[in-house]
């Protein structure tokens, strides 16, 4: 029974479309959580974008949560061009405004989904954490987000599909660190950053569960996309 499971449930691809691909062997998994974070401005929304067009092009469905008022239609009509509107029609789009919001979200997630269904993207997934500044309430907001992360682990398996979501990050003895820490790592099978340096960015390989680590590969965005230097 588990045997045959596994074999329906065969691990699918996303691609990102541009040599990223090659580093990951294909593109982004499901049954995964993929972590991509770094400072602001560096490319993880557009990334995020080009990513969900192109599960849509697979003619799959995706689900995009936007917890920072930064997700742009114009910019989703630049990056889907002609598919624009399908995407529209087989993405649904959800705006958080606080940590409730988010939980009770992600907590219901599983009542909209279907085998249609092969990407959740949350941008960004800690964006609420400054408003916990106490100790007692950075203790519950720890506790709730391991939560929120155990059950889009648990729904990305059970239904296929891939999950992405961003983060921000902070520095530490002169060193660029992820927020969310050990919680965001545990969770995160998959952990990406991205640097900026000028126009170039660079997207290293953090952690894998298989493939070799700390390899990068260089981009630069266009006005309809990622693409390779």
């Amino acid at each position: 029974m588990m045997e045959e499971l596994l074999y329906r449930n065969t691990i699918l691809k996303i691609p990102t479309g541009f040599s990223l691909d090659r580093i990951l062997r294909g593109g982004i998994e499901t049954k995964t959580i993929t972590q991509i974070y770094g400072e602001p401005a560096v490319g993880k929304t557009n990334l995020c974008l080009q990513i969900l067009v192109n599960c849509i092009k697979l003619g799959k469905k995706a689900v995009f949560i936007d917890t920072e008022g930064g997700f742009s239609l114009e910019r989703l009509k630049q990056i889907a061009r002609e598919r624009f509107h399908v995407v529209m029609e087989r993405t649904k789009f959800y705006e958080v405004t606080n940590f409730e919001e988010q939980n009770f979200l992600i907590e219901n997630l599983e009542n909209i989904l279907d085998e249609t269904y092969s990407l959740i993207v949350v941008d960004s997934f800690v964006s609420l954490y400054r408003i916990f500044s106490e100790e007692e309430k950075l203790s519950n907001f720890n506790r709730i987000l391991s939560k929120q992360l155990a059950k889009l682990s648990e729904i990305s398996r059970k239904k296929n599909l891939a999950v992405v979501i961003t983060n921000q990050v902070y520095s530490y003895d002169n060193e660029i660190e992820p927020v969310g820490g050990n919680i965001l790592k545990y969770w995160s099978k998959v952990i990406m950053e991205i640097r900026k340096k000028g126009r170039v960015r660079e997207i290293i390989l953090r952690r894998h569960k298989y493939l070799p680590e700390n390899i990068s590969t260089h981009f630069i965005i266009t006005e309809r996309g990622i693409i390779d230097v």
